[in-house]
């Protein structure tokens, strides 16, 4: 999408942050996770993603304030729907951090997935995130339009699944302390998952359905 609102390399800084962003939400999940499943103190895992935290609000910031500049200084001439993706972008993304934040607080809340039976299930999904992370930013660095139309139908699928866990732990027999972690684990990685496609959207959809794909609207569809 940024090829047909961008003529010139003016605003490739932006791109460049978001970018970032992506990687720093990688960092993010795995500290979490490594938190969550006992690999890591919980203190040291809380210090390290506090400072990725902190780094992702704070481009988010630089972000809005470079595209007021931009908007100023473009005047009637600014992007109008470039500006709008990239503000959705930015939100998006940071969303994936506060995620990531979740799951932390659920091990500095005493929570410790790594002993359960379900353990291979669990760690299954986190890797199945955690490549999805690293190929979304992948994708979205590289603007691939047909990586993006075939990750999107597998979120789908990832996230009605995550869906299936939340309703099978919220009635289950199982102990408060077990179930309710999990479900909110799996709620968890559902919107992480979720926030991604709305990232990946923006390569293949237009400005008004962002968020919103569908493979025969977007803007590369015969």
């Amino acid at each position: 999408m940024f090829s047909i609102f961008r003529d010139s390399d003016q605003l490739e800084a932006v791109e460049q942050q978001l970018v970032q962003m992506l990687a720093n939400c990688e960092n993010a999940f795995r500290l979490a996770i490594a938190a969550v499943f006992d690999e890591m103190d919980v203190i040291e895992a809380g210090q390290l993603l506090g400072a990725v935290d902190r780094e992702l609000n704070k481009t988010e910031r630089a972000i809005r304030r470079e595209l007021l500049v931009h908007g100023t200084v473009k005047g009637a001439e600014i992007d109008q729907g470039l500006m709008l993706t990239y503000m959705s972008l930015a939100k998006d993304i940071e969303r994936i951090g506060d995620y990531c934040k979740n799951i932390w607080n659920l091990a500095q809340m005493g929570v410790n997935l790594s002993g359960g039976s379900d353990h291979d299930e669990l760690t299954k999904h986190c890797d199945r995130v955690a490549g999805l992370i690293e190929t979304a930013l992948e994708a979205f660095a590289e603007q691939d339009a047909e990586k993006v139309h075939e990750l999107i139908p597998g979120i789908r699928e990832d996230t009605h699944h995550y869906d299936v866990h939340v309703i099978e732990f919220v009635n289950s027999d199982l102990p408060g302390r077990e179930a309710a972690p999990r479900a909110l684990f799996y709620r968890y990685i559902k919107r992480i998952s979720a926030h991604l496609s709305n990232v990946l959207s923006s390569v293949v959809m237009p400005v008004d359905r962002l968020d919103f794909y569908k493979k025969s609207k977007a803007i590369d569809a015969d």
